[in-house]
C-alpha cells in the first residue's frame, strides 16, 4: 500500500513521508470509524452509512488516483511533443482530484450541518465554487511556471561524461535566470491567489495592501544592505557574469558557482567547503570558465641550448597531444613553442602556450609536462633551478 502511494521516483519529501505513514493513516481512520459507529449507536443516533462508505471510498482512492494522474503527467511534462499549456493543464488535473473529493465530502457532511446552523446552502455553494475556481486557475498558472522551469533546466543542462556522471560544461544563462524568475512567479501567483479568496469573501483587502506596503517600505529603510545585495545580484545575472557550474573568482572567494540565489552565491571551493558571498560584497569577478582558456608554461635551460631544437621537439609534443583522443577534443589551439622569453643570471628562459577549453586545461598541461621531460632527457638538453636569493646578514660595525 506505501508503495502504491509512493509512486514511482523521483519522488517528492512529502510524498515520501506520506507513503511511509499511510497504512497508519489507513488504520486509524477504521479504527475512528468503528469507535465513532459504536458511540453513535449507543446514544441511538446512527451515522448515514452512505456518507461514511463515500468517506471511506474517496480517503483510500484519492491518494492512487493522485499517484496515476501524477504518472501520466510527468511521462509527458519534459517532451517537446506537448506543448507547456497541455503539460501544466495535465499536472493540474492532479489537484482538480483533491478539490473534487474535498467537494464531495463537504456536500455529504457540512451541508447538514450548514443547514442546522442557520446557513444559506445557495451562497456557502457559491462562495465555496468561486474559491475553488481561483485555487483551479492559480495551480494552471503555477504548474505552467513550473513547466517552463523544468524545460529550460533541461535545455541548459550540462552534458554527462564517463560513468561517474561528471559535468563537462556549465549550466546555460536560461538555465541560471530561470530558476530565480520561477521562485518570484511563483510568490506572485501564491500572492493574488490569496488576495483574489479574500475578495469573493467579501473581506477588504486594501488595509491588508497597505499595511504591507508600510511596513515593506520601513524594512526597506532598515536594510540597505539587503537591497543592495538583491539590486546588484539582478544586474550580475543581467550581464550575464556567471552561471551555475562555473569556476569564478570575487574579492572574497573562489570556487564553483553551486547555488544562485536573491541575495548570495554559494561557491564550493577545490577542498569542499562553501563559502556564501552577498552579491554587494562580490566586487570583481573573474570568470574562468567562458570559451576558452590559455595555458604558458615556463622552462629554465641553459644558455647554450638549441633553441631550434626546442622549438621542434615542442611542435613534435602538440602534434602529439592534438593525435590523443582523449585529449584532442578539450584542444583549441596546439602546445607550441613562444621562443625565448628572456635571460636571467646565464640561463635561457624558454616559454611556451596552448589554449584549451575552460576547465580542461589541467589534463593537457599535465601531459606536455611530462612529454617534455622526457623530450629533453633523451635530446640531453637540462633544466637550470632558479637561483635562490639570500639577504645578507648585517655585520657588526
Amino acid at each position: 500500500m506505501a508503495s502504491a502511494v509512493a509512486g514511482p521516483g523521483p519522488r517528492s519529501r512529502w510524498r515520501t513521508r506520506l507513503a511511509k505513514s499511510w497504512p497508519g493513516i489507513v488504520i486509524g481512520f477504521l479504527g475512528i470509524t468503528f469507535l465513532s459507529s459504536q458511540i453513535a449507536l449507543t446514544l441511538g443516533a446512527p451515522l448515514p452509512g452512505p456518507a461514511v462508505a463515500l468517506t471511506a471510498l474517496m480517503l483510500f482512492l484519492t491518494p492512487h488516483l493522485d499517484t496515476m494522474i501524477a504518472s501520466w503527467a510527468q511521462r509527458e511534462l519534459e517532451s517537446p511533443k506537448i506543448s507547456i499549456l497541455a503539460a501544466a493543464g495535465r499536472q493540474t488535473a492532479r489537484f482538480a482530484i483533491l478539490i473534487g473529493a474535498v467537494a464531495m465530502l463537504g456536500t455529504v457532511w457540512a451541508t447538514p450541518l450548514a443547514l442546522g446552523l442557520g446557513f444559506e446552502l445557495r451562497s456557502v455553494a457559491r462562495e465555496a465554487f468561486q474559491i475553488a475556481v481561483i485555487s483551479l486557475v492559480a495551480a494552471f498558472l503555477w504548474n505552467v511556471v513550473g513547466t517552463l522551469n523544468a524545460r529550460a533546466l533541461i535545455q541548459g543542462r550540462p552534458a554527462l561524461e564517463g560513468d561517474n556522471d561528471k559535468l563537462v560544461a556549465p549550466r546555460s544563462r536560461l538555465g541560471t535566470i530561470v530558476p530565480l524568475l520561477s521562485v518570484v512567479g511563483k510568490s506572485s501567483i501564491l500572492m493574488l491567489a490569496l488576495l483574489s479568496i479574500l475578495v469573493s469573501l467579501d473581506i477588504n483587502v486594501w488595509p491588508l495592501i497597505t499595511g504591507l506596503s508600510v511596513f515593506g517600505l520601513a524594512i526597506g529603510f532598515g536594510s540597505q544592505t539587503l537591497v543592495k545585495d538583491v539590486v546588484s545580484g539582478l544586474f550580475f545575472l543581467i550581464d550575464d557574469a556567471f552561471r551555475f557550474g562555473e569556476y569564478i573568482e570575487t574579492s572574497g572567494a573562489k570556487g564553483t558557482v553551486e547555488k544562485i540565489s536573491i541575495r548570495s552565491v554559494s561557491l564550493r571551493n577545490s577542498r569542499g567547503s562553501i563559502a556564501t558571498v552577498p552579491y554587494g560584497q562580490i566586487g570583481k569577478i573573474q570568470n574562468f570558465s567562458r570559451d576558452w582558456a590559455i595555458e604558458k608554461l615556463t622552462f629554465r635551460v641553459a644558455f647554450d641550448t638549441d633553441v631550434e631544437l626546442v622549438r621542434k621537439l615542442f611542435k613534435k609534443i602538440g602534434q602529439d597531444i592534438a593525435a590523443d583522443p582523449e585529449l584532442a577534443p578539450d584542444l583549441i589551439e596546439p602546445f607550441k613553442s613562444k621562443g625565448i622569453g628572456d635571460v636571467e643570471d646565464g640561463t635561457l628562459i624558454i616559454k611556451a602556450a596552448f589554449t584549451a577549453k575552460p576547465g580542461k586545461q589541467s589534463m593537457i598541461r599535465r601531459a606536455a609536462l611530462t612529454a617534455v621531460q622526457n623530450a629533453f632527457r633523451e635530446n640531453g638538453i637540462y633544466a637550470v633551478p632558479k637561483p635562490l636569493t639570500h639577504q645578507a646578514e648585517p655585520t657588526a660595525g
